[in-house]
């Protein structure tokens, strides 16, 4: 499959999202939209509307080590706070109702954010560590920008981020030391309201201590740790007249939480800089992996876009075959396996390592399923199309290295196991190194498989060639990584005509 401009625009990341929003919602019908441009999430139940920011800035790294449970690869936590966004929202249309407009609401919105997900986590008792995973990160970024203290208002967001936390606290300024203790009280008792109503009282109640007005206007410095603009909640009374479609009746998805999807990795150094040495031959490799449709049907025709007057006066025009008609490819897929034993070690590994590098792009962007293996003494997966492809299959096959023994057998064994659509076409890269026993078993292996195999040999001792030969036909012979980038497409082009 081609790799998508984001990471989460990938199909299995996406479903996964809905998934999880109509387990957590209980409303199948709303639709949830993924979107960078979104500081944080929102709910519009008005419009059925889920919107969650998939990229959450990781947290300072001043501050990561103070981040309990937080995952060391950046993508895992994005699936995490993800997650979290998807319950956050979901708890509003449950437990939730429309936020009053200005720095009253802001305020209804530190509060009732707090109280809903206490209640959401009674519900999904899993909730509570994620919940604080996604805390400890938001406090993170607020103490990283403006350090523990500060007003009032900003003790109440930083309160309701750090109270389950270990050392991380609000520290209230000089002139908001006296009036914080009252304030944290109504805080922490509103966190255990039974009602929407009571917040909504507990915020302005806090207003009146603060001396500020209940039209206050809203603060800009707070709202990329609060919920989006666009936020609106369906009161109670409305939430009973929905549509029983999507009016959180009940647990979808079976009642069983979806499993949380593997995101693709960022690339590696190591990965960027064989994109950067390699694309131009997977690029070349992804027309040749291709396989070549037909034309629907094949007519005779005059013109050929060469008019020749001399022959049409002569009445000698001479026709050729047009392909007419869309043409049709045929499904192919490719195996991959490579060689990482010891005797590899040095520029036949580097060779082989940039070769299925080259091989696992170019399958990617021709958008051919790619199963892959590395072998020694054991087998590696590198690349399966259940998997997440892209970056992470990059990743994977950049970091080969050589080490243990050469068995190639099981190893193709394997590789030919799962079926898939379409025709086969399987690589395999290694410097001929095998025993005795291991030619004969790939030789009788090779006799049962139907698809098409190129072998390829980094070296051409004559004797080696005559082994590997004998087990897989005419092979791919390199003499040394340099030959790789130029004469590797046109062996490939002449293998498959």
């Amino acid at each position: 499959m081609t790799p998508s401009a984001h990471w989460w625009q990938a199909p299995h990341i996406q479903d996964w999202s809905r998934q999880t929003w109509r387990y957590y919602s209980w409303r199948p019908t709303y639709q949830l939209t993924l979107t960078t441009s979104e500081p944080t999430a929102y709910v519009n139940m008005k419009a059925k509307q889920v919107v969650c920011n998939p990229e959450y800035p990781y947290p300072p790294l001043l501050y990561r080590s103070g981040v309990r449970g937080l995952p060391s690869d950046i993508r895992a936590f994005h699936v995490a706070y993800l997650e979290s966004l998807i319950a956050h929202e979901a708890g509003h249309t449950h437990h939730s109702g429309d936020l009053p407009a200005g720095l009253l609401g802001q305020l209804v919105n530190i509060i009732e954010d707090e109280r809903m997900e206490r209640l959401m986590a009674q519900t999904f008792p899993q909730l509570q560590a994620l919940f604080h995973l996604a805390a400890d990160a938001d406090a993170a970024h607020s103490i990283a920008g403006g350090g523990t203290g500060g007003d009032l208002i900003r003790g109440c967001l930083l309160h309701r981020f750090t109270w389950h936390h270990p050392t991380w606290a609000y520290i209230p300024d000089q002139a908001d030391a006296h009036p914080w203790p009252r304030v944290c009280t109504i805080l922490e008792d509103a966190w255990t309201a039974p009602d929407f109503a009571d917040v909504i009282t507990a915020a302005r109640d806090i207003l009146n201590i603060l001396g500020l007005p209940a039209d206050a206007p809203r603060r800009d410095d707070l709202a990329h740790l609060l919920d989006g603009t666009g936020q609106q909640v369906l009161s109670s009374d409305e939430r009973a007249q929905e549509d029983p479609q999507g009016a959180g009746s009940g647990k979808g998805n079976g009642g069983g939480r979806p499993t949380r999807p593997i995101p693709e990795q960022l690339p590696t150094a190591t990965t960027l800089e064989l994109k950067a040495q390699l694309t131009g031959l997977s690029r070349q490799l992804a027309g040749l992996l291709q396989a070549k449709g037909k034309p629907s049907h094949v007519q005779q025709s005059r013109d050929r876009g060469r008019y020749r007057a001399d022959r049409a006066l002569t009445g000698s025009e001479r026709c050729f075959d047009q392909r007419v008609g869309a043409e049709k490819l045929t499904e192919t897929h490719v195996r991959l396996a490579v060689d990482i034993s010891g005797s590899m070690k040095g520029d036949n590994m580097d060779a082989a390592r940039e070769l299925t590098f080259a091989l696992t792009y170019a399958a990617q962007l021709a958008g051919v399923p790619l199963i892959a293996v590395a072998f020694d003494e054991q087998i590696v997966p590198l690349v399966d199309p259940g998997q997440p492809g892209g970056d992470t299959a990059l990743n994977t096959v950049a970091q080969l290295h050589a080490r243990g023994s050469t068995v190639l057998s099981p190893a193709l064994e394997a590789l030919w196991r799962p079926v898939l659509p379409g025709q086969s076409l399987t690589f395999v890269i290694t410097d001929g190194g095998l025993c005795s026993d291991d030619y004969q078993d790939c030789q009788r292996l090779r006799g049962k498989h139907k698809g098409m195999i190129i072998p390829v040999l980094l070296g051409d001792a004559p004797r080696i060639q005559a082994q590997y030969e004998a087990a897989f036909g005419r092979c791919v012979a390199l003499r040394d990584g340099a030959h790789l980038l130029t004469y590797f497409p046109s062996f490939l082009r002449a293998f498959l005509k």
